[in-house]
């Protein structure tokens, strides 16, 4: 066991039972108080790694039981109330978000886009890191975060092998590596499909807020645009922060043929292609027509990649492509999320975190939402935790600002879902495991585009939801 992990684990022992040793008052009664309390120790858990996430995920599950924080109708605990995130419709859209992103990276499809997009942009090195993060973030805006980046990793391995000074590839390396992640999530932002924390958003609110229903072509009203600033935003300060070195034109046309895809659109990139475009219609559909429900789209439409005679997956690749930590921390977080709600803790957790009086515009309110979560993200960077904590809070909030919870939710939702000042997320991870940049080498980058998402926010968040009228 790592000393970090050490230290977790005993600093999440301390937090459980010293929870019992707090006197529960009126505003944190005793299941609050519980909740609370392993609502801080599972934090722990989650940050240093003491298990795998399932298991810490499970375990969660177990403890909420133990200690009472989903009290039933006679004030015994409630197991179903604390396994209800394994009934949400949210977690099983996550389920085949994974092997709709599996459907699209195991054909050359992505490989295709970028390939059309470095032709157009890839004239100099800052163009083509630029084709790169639009061609991650078209992708994001439909499938995981995760496999967007995950499918770019590889090629820009293979890519950074024409420098032939170690010193210009390890600086190529850094900015390209670091800027994969915050593209991805950026682009995750255009659509409710884009992220898992979207879903997570959308479902928190239709819970705490009875009656009311975000619909797939609203959000992308709020996100698309802010998605369309922020991205060339990003890439700015890439490029000038990190400084790629340069590459000659025939360098960079000498790539693009060696990596081209020869041969013709094939019968399966076809029959994929349009089963993506149905779905993707059916959901902005579902604005209007509520039958065509997000989640059993998506389940239909993951069915059809399994059609004997047009297999696009096997049953072992889906098994292995699902990011079953992603799955086990969905479900968890949804049950916490209805636990806090009755336990009654979002009323201590609103009390402390958001100010009790508040009359300024509906543009500082987001802004102060956007500020808090991303200054929340650096103690708790696990997004799902964070949006599950101050779900309700927020909605109280709302009321005290005269604010609509849908504007402050969205908020929370879009701006948790860049959760990349720390390589501490899952997706910022997985570049920072090749050992391309360094730990404090991100937020040099993310901070000031955290700026900019905070401001961008205030600005169209407000305007978006005076043209829908909420």
């Amino acid at each position: 066991m790592r000393r970090l992990q050490k230290i977790g684990l005993i600093l999440a022992i301390v937090i459980l039972v010293g929870t019992f040793f707090v006197q529960p008052t009126e505003l944190l009664p005793t299941a609050a108080r519980n909740t609370l309390g392993l609502l801080f120790a599972v934090i722990v858990l989650l940050v240093t790694e003491v298990f795998p996430i399932g298991i810490t995920c499970l375990l969660t599950v177990t403890l909420m039981y133990l200690f009472n924080c989903a009290p039933g109708e006679n004030g015994s605990t409630s197991v179903p109330a604390a396994l209800s995130g394994y009934t949400n419709a949210t977690l099983f859209f996550v389920l085949a978000s994974f092997g709709i992103s599996e459907a699209l990276t195991v054909l050359p499809l992505s490989k295709r886009l970028l390939l059309r997009l470095m032709g157009m942009f890839g004239k100099n090195i800052n163009l083509l890191l630029f084709a790169i993060m639009l061609c991650v973030a078209i992708l994001s805006s439909v499938i995981s975060n995760v496999a967007a980046a995950a499918v770019f990793i590889p090629i820009m391995n293979n890519f950074l092998n024409i420098y032939d000074d170690k010193d210009e590839r390890k600086r190529t390396a850094r900015c390209y590596m670091i800027a994969l992640p915050i593209a991805s999530m950026i682009g995750g932002m255009m659509t409710p499909a884009g992220s898992s924390i979207n879903m997570l958003a959308i479902s928190q609110l239709e819970a705490l807020v009875p009656g009311l229903r975000v619909k797939f072509v609203d959000w992308m009203l709020f996100g698309i645009p802010l998605a369309a600033v922020a991205l060339p935003l990003a890439w700015l300060f890439c490029i000038r922060i990190m400084k790629p070195a340069a590459l000659s034109k025939e360098k960079i046309r000498r790539y693009i043929g060696e990596v081209a895809v020869k041969e013709p659109f094939g019968k399966k990139e076809i029959y994929v292609l349009s089963i993506v475009v149905v779905m993707i219609t059916l959901w902005i559909l579902s604005s209007w027509f509520p039958v065509f429900n997000v989640t059993i789209v998506a389940l239909i439409g993951l069915a059809l990649f399994f059609i004997p005679g047009f297999e696009v997956l096997t049953w072992d690749g889906f098994k292995r492509c699902v990011s079953w930590e992603a799955f086990f921390l969905m479900g968890t977080m949804i049950s916490l999320g209805a636990v806090i709600r009755a336990s009654e803790l979002n009323v201590w957790i609103a009390q402390v975190v958001f100010p009790s009086s508040f009359g300024a515009p509906a543009f500082m309110a987001v802004a102060l939402i956007a500020l808090i979560t991303f200054v929340l993200l650096i103690p708790i960077p696990v997004a799902p935790a964070l949006v599950t904590m101050l779900s309700a809070p927020l909605v109280g909030f709302a009321q005290i600002a005269g604010v609509s919870p849908y504007v402050l939710m969205l908020t929370l939702g879009l701006i948790s879902a860049n959760c990349y000042l720390l390589p501490l997320d899952t997706v910022p991870l997985m570049t920072f495991a090749t050992g391309s940049y360094g730990m404090f080498d991100m937020p040099k980058v993310a901070g000031p585009i955290q700026v900019c998402l905070i401001v961008l926010a205030a600005v169209w968040i407000p305007v978006a939801a005076k043209m829908l009228g909420v």
